[in-house]
Parts: C-alpha cells; structure tokens; sequence
C-alpha cells in the first residue's frame, strides 16, 4: 500500500470516528427518531454526503454506535479477567468495573434507555454477538467457578447476567425515582460504593455455594 492510499484510509477513519462520536451523542440525547442527519454532520463538522457515504442510512448509523457502545462492555470485561485468578475475584472485578463504567458513562445508559423503548428493534441486530462473547468470557469464569465447587452447580449463567445488568443499570437509568430514596448525592464517591457493596452482596449470596457463601458472610 502507497503513501497517498495509507493517507487516504487514514482521513476515512478519522472522518467516520467523528462521525460515530457525534452520533453517539446526539442519539443518547435524542434517540433515534429524534436525532436528524444535518445536526450529526454539524456536530461532526463534515458533509452530510459522507455520513450516507460511509453509512447509507441515519438508522445504520444507530446500529454501528450501539455497536461501538456495546462493545465496550466487552471490552471492559476483558481487561478485568485475570487469567489464573480465582473465580470470584473475576467476577467481582468485573462486575466492579461494569458498575462505575454505568456510573462515568452517561450517554451509554442513554442509549440503553433509548433503545428500550425502542422495544430493542435495532439493538437486537447486533445484542446476539455481544451477548454471545459476554458468555464466552463471563461464562467461563462462572463455570471454572462452578467446576472448582466456588458457585453453585445449578447456577444459570444467561438469568446470572441478566440479573447483573439489571441490579447495576438500574440505579443509573432511573434518576428520578431513585434520588428521592436518599438525602445525599446518589453520585457521590460514597453512595456509589455503598450501592455497589450491596449488588456484590445480593449478587455472591445468590451465585456462591453453600459453604462459600457462609465463608462470604463472615
């Protein structure tokens, strides 16, 4: 590859990551319906032509920033798997780091909540390939914890992680509901421990064996 086709690829990635950066925000904020191709193209600061170039259509667009968002959690829960750790340390560790990425990534929940009431129309184009490595990883560290006698044998991974995303997302998508509960900041250093110190709770007194889960509680 010549210089002048390296230079060329190189402007397209930069086009297109200003492009899904712009995106990212106006759909969080918007939604899809709400968000229009002129205003992502201004915010980008690039022709509208080119985001039909490199996308043919506003809705593709939406798919590949879920895509782009999606993959962050994979990402993240990569980076938090020690290989040769024990299993509940994973776990805890991701599990961690997915709760405060919730917590500093405020157009991700956006865009969760937009999708939702989407009815997961275009999310569920590309949730399969994400769920399916999330299981991969995850997965494998719930079943090396239930070989090793750690979780409990009759543990189902799919309603673990569920459950999981729940617990965590919840608190995050539902401002208005759950700010009243406390006189304090619910974004505060340490209402963000306290709240993450009980979904570790709930989450390892459901998965942990019986004797674990008594050696937890101590």
């Amino acid at each position: 590859m010549n210089r002048q086709n390296t230079e060329e690829l190189s402007r397209a990635e930069d086009s297109k990551n200003r492009i899904l950066l712009a995106a990212e925000q106006i759909f969080s904020h918007k939604g899809l319906d709400g968000a229009r191709v002129d205003e992502i193209a201004a915010k980008a600061e690039i022709n509208k032509r080119m985001i039909y170039h490199y996308f043919e259509s506003k809705e593709n667009l939406y798919v590949e920033v879920l895509r782009r968002n999606y993959n962050k959690i994979y990402n993240l829960t990569k980076e938090a798997i020690v290989p040769g750790a024990a299993p509940q340390e994973n776990a805890e560790r991701a599990l961690r780091r997915y709760f405060y990425f919730l917590a500093q990534d405020e157009e991700f929940v956006r865009l969760v909540s937009w999708e939702a009431l989407q009815q997961g129309r275009y999310g569920s184009k590309v949730l399969p390939e994400l769920l399916y490595l999330l299981q991969e990883d995850l997965g494998q560290i719930l079943r090396e914890g239930i070989e090793q006698g750690v979780f409990r044998q009759d543990l189902d991974i799919r309603h673990t992680l569920l459950s999981i995303h729940a617990l965590c997302h919840v608190y995050f998508n539902r401002h208005d509901m759950v700010q009243p509960m406390w006189p304090t900041d619910r974004m505060s250093e340490d209402m963000l421990e306290s709240r993450l110190q009980h979904i570790l709770d709930l989450v390892f007194h459901g998965i942990l064996s019986p004797t674990k889960r008594a050696d937890f509680s101590k």
